[in-house]
């Protein structure tokens, strides 16, 4: 008996240095990404480290409602989208880790788009509204916001919902901005519906009515419109407003991760911003790839103008992101609902 117990210990002993030596497989970090090329950066991230990531596509709409849900006990480690002003909204709520702090090859910029308390990295720029229409239109060209109010553009005119599409928050918060601010550009956007303004989901099917001739000009975000005049229909031409709205797409940090995971986590902001990230985003992006690089080891694409040939507007991300849910709110209410 004796001999049984001790043989029986012997083997559980064994059993247990088998289970603490035996390689586990590691959870890894988990990226919420809005941008299409999140899951390629992560695979040749993960190939370069070997520290695995799972990530979870999502529109930037989803993507933020997701992070909100999940408030304090949160499933994602990092989030990655357009908007630095949703991101300021994130921070509000309490749900960001502060501290991350930028590459240190920023453009002048890149400088200007950080974030004060480090809640987010700011990791490359669209514009978040420029117009798109056929070439053989024949409306005139508009050159600012305010000629989309003249008369010949009655009925024309399509956009996106800002409460569903994600990053047209800040093109509607530009438009706002360049008609006097809030509240006093809510006549410049009432005046536009009375102009015939459509409003439409997302990109997609804003574009597709272009296409159709449901309406002769789009406004969407840079990206989208330079992707498809570049890569789908030929027929459309970019045209960029004076100004033309900054939208930065920014990578944010659950708040409370540390450890290891924060390390990993830190490693991943800064593998997006090198050459290396920068080259699989620009390959791999889709629609997404058509993006100013915010750093200055990288020359963005050669479909993109010189952002230093454009008027480019700035958005305060702290001032604009804590109105946007009263924006988005009157927004559905007075433009896409019946009230006044």
């Amino acid at each position: 008996m004796r001999k049984l117990v001790v043989l029986i210990g012997s083997m559980i002993v064994v059993v247990v240095a088998v289970v603490l030596l035996w390689p586990s497989r590691r959870q890894g970090l988990v990226v919420y990404s809005a941008l299409d090329y999140g899951p390629a950066v992560a695979k040749a991230f993960t190939a370069k480290t070997g520290i695995p990531v799972r990530t979870i596509r999502l529109p930037t709409g989803g993507l933020l409602a997701r992070i909100t849900a999940e408030g304090h006990h949160p499933d994602w480690n990092l989030g990655w989208f357009d908007g630095a002003t949703a991101a300021v909204l994130l921070d509000r709520a309490g749900l960001l880790a502060h501290g991350l702090k930028p590459p240190a090859d920023l453009s002048a910029i890149g400088q200007s788009m950080t974030s004060p308390n480090g809640a987010f990295v700011p990791t490359g720029l669209t514009l978040a509204g420029v117009f798109i229409a056929p070439r053989s239109s024949d409306l005139p060209v508009p050159g600012t916001w305010a000629d989309l109010l003249k008369p010949v553009y009655r009925g024309d005119i399509g956009m996106n919902d800002p409460s569903i599409s994600g990053p047209t928050y800040p093109a509607l918060a530009g438009m706002i901005k360049s008609a006097g601010g809030w509240p006093a550009g809510k006549s410049y956007v009432e005046a536009l519906k009375a102009n015939g303004l459509h409003v439409f989901a997302k990109n997609d099917a804003t574009l597709a009515a272009l296409r159709n001739g449901t309406i002769k000009l789009a406004v969407v975000q840079s990206s989208a419109a330079i992707n498809t005049a570049d890569n789908i229909d030929r027929n459309l031409h970019v045209v960029f407003p004076k100004p033309s709205y900054a939208l930065p797409n920014v990578i944010v940090m659950a708040k409370g991760l540390q450890g290891r995971r924060r390390t990993e986590a830190l490693r991943f902001i800064a593998y997006v911003n090198s050459p290396a990230g920068q080259m699989i985003r620009m390959k791999y992006g889709e629609g997404d790839g058509y993006y100013w690089p915010v750093t200055t080891n990288v020359a963005a694409r050669k479909a993109l103008p010189a952002l230093d040939t454009l008027d480019l507007g700035r958005l305060n991300a702290e001032r604009w992101g804590a109105r946007q849910d009263e924006i988005t709110a009157w927004f559905a209410h007075t433009i896409i609902g019946s009230g006044s």
